[in-house]
C-alpha cells in the first residue's frame, strides 16, 4: 500500500550525516502538516526505521571487520604452528626411539663387556638382566 505522506523528493545530501537528514525530513513534515500529527508521526515512524536498519547495517560491518581480523590472526597461527609441527616429533615416535636407544646402549655395554667380544661373564650377564627405562612420555609404547 502506497503511503499517503512521501517524503522522497527530500534526498540525501552526498556525505550528510543521517541525523541533519533527518531533521530536514522532520522540518518538512512539521511544515506540511498544517496542524495534524499523522505526517509527522509517520515521517518519525520510517525514519527510526531507516535508522534501526543503518544501526545493523554498521553493526554487521563491524562484526565482520572483527570476523575478518579474528580469521587473519587465527591463519598466521595456524601456519605457525604447521611450521612448528615440520621440525617436531610426536611423542609416541620420540618415546619409540628413546627405548630403542635405550635397547641399543644395553646391547653395547653388554658386547664391551664380554670376553674377547663373544664369551658371556656375569657383568654382561648383569647388564643383559638390566630393565629397560618405563615411558616416560606416552603409555603407548611397552618396554619390551
Amino acid at each position: 500500500m502506497k503511503s499517503p505522506y512521501n517524503f522522497d523528493h527530500i534526498r540525501q545530501k552526498d556525505g550528510e550525516p543521517l541525523t541533519e537528514w533527518f531533521v530536514r525530513v522532520i522540518e518538512w513534515a512539521i511544515s506540511e502538516s498544517k496542524g495534524r500529527v499523522g505526517r509527522i508521526r509517520y515521517a518519525l515512524h520510517e525514519l527510526e526505521e531507516l535508522a534501526r536498519d543503518e544501526g545493523r547495517t554498521d553493526g554487521s560491518r563491524e562484526v565482520q571487520q572483527k570476523m575478518d581480523a579474528e580469521t587473519v590472526r587465527l591463519r598466521k597461527r595456524i601456519a605457525d604452528l604447521e611450521l612448528m609441527l615440520r621440525g617436531s616429533v610426536s611423542k609416541i615416535d620420540a618415546e619409540a626411539e628413546r627405548q630403542a636407544a635405550a635397547e641399543a646402549m644395553r646391547y653395547r655395554a653388554e658386547e664391551r663387556a664380554m670376553d674377547h667380544g663373544c664369551v658371556p661373564n656375569n657383568t654382561s650377564e648383569a647388564i643383559s638382566a638390566l630393565t629397560l627405562p618405563k615411558p616416560l612420555w606416552t603409555e603407548t609404547v611397552r618396554p619390551k
